[in-house]
């Protein structure tokens, strides 16, 4: 399920902002970009998210900046020297291949992450850090209600796709009622179009065998216990977006069935609605937890 959260704030010399952004996701995956004097701060946030999230492809960011006017930033001599010298390499092995390289300019050097560092002020960072870890559980928290506000349309869609799947059972219900004349008419039909006589109690077999394979009330009943748990899983509190997922796969299944064994042109035509819906409901299902 998607969603999106934001705060910011200062502490000391410091200007900060954090965001959390989810979009859908079968499993539960949550990326981290923090400072990297921020140690451990990756981890805590990792933790609290997953302690309150159950599914979704998360992403939380961090960004740390001085005040205007406080602090310096300072270079760190060995990430530099590490980025220089990655460039002359570079460098050179594209001059064995025949390849010229641009010039690395300032905007390259600062583009790369990490080299420049804030002053070390561990006081303020400590600080910061504690600031940080206080109003985490407030972003999650304004984090899960978007998503329970997206959820509850969610919810709304759904209902209204049960509703329309319960209409297309009633209608295949009533189809059924007038298919079993017809199986009869055609059978005789292409009975007539033969030349030798068929014994009467063979012809009474055959469409015993033409009834038994074409009986869809199974695939009926299936679909209508689908539709049952599917309102189950609706009113749940528990995290079912799997379960809906393993539903809709169950759906499907019999909608296909019900199809290759419709014999009707009637009844095969709700069987494609059917599958149409059930591909509606798969996407919206995608987004509940």
């Amino acid at each position: 399920m998607t969603g999106m959260a934001a705060m910011s704030g200062a502490s000391g010399p410091y200007d900060w902002s954090m965001e959390l952004r989810a979009v859908n996701n079968k499993g539960l995956d949550i990326g981290t970009r923090v400072p990297e004097w921020l140690v451990g701060f990756d981890q805590a946030a990792r933790k609290a998210i997953s302690s309150q999230v159950a599914r979704g492809s998360l992403q939380f960011s961090l960004k740390i900046s001085h005040v205007a006017g406080q602090g310096q930033r300072q270079i760190d001599p060995d990430k530099l020297e590490h980025i220089l010298t990655n460039a002359a390499v570079l460098a050179e092995h594209a001059a064995q291949k025949g390849l010229s390289v641009a010039p690395l300019s300032l905007s390259d050097i600062v583009a790369q992450n990490g080299f420049l560092d804030v002053d070390a002020d561990t006081e303020a960072q400590q600080a910061v850090i504690t600031v940080l870890t206080k109003d985490l559980p407030r972003l999650i928290a304004q984090f899960q209600a978007s998503r329970k506000a997206e959820g509850a349309a969610l919810h709304r869609i759904l209902a209204e796709n049960l509703k329309q799947m319960e209409a297309l059972i009633t209608q295949a219900l009533a189809t059924l009622k007038t298919r079993a004349d017809g199986f009869e008419e055609n059978f005789r039909a292409a009975l007539a179009r033969l030349i030798q006589d068929i014994d009467p109690e063979r012809l009474a077999q055959e469409m015993a065998i033409l009834a038994v394979k074409s009986d869809v009330t199974e695939e009926i009943d299936r679909l209508q216990a689908h539709i049952a748990a599917a309102q189950t899983l609706l009113t749940s509190d528990e995290p079912s977006g799997r379960k809906f997922d393993f539903l809709m796969q169950e759906f499907n299944r019999e909608a296909n069935t019900l199809c290759s064994k419709s014999g009707s042109k009637a009844l095969t035509a709700i069987g494609l609605e059917m599958k149409v819906l059930i591909d509606q409901m798969r996407e919206q299902v995608q987004n509940v937890e």
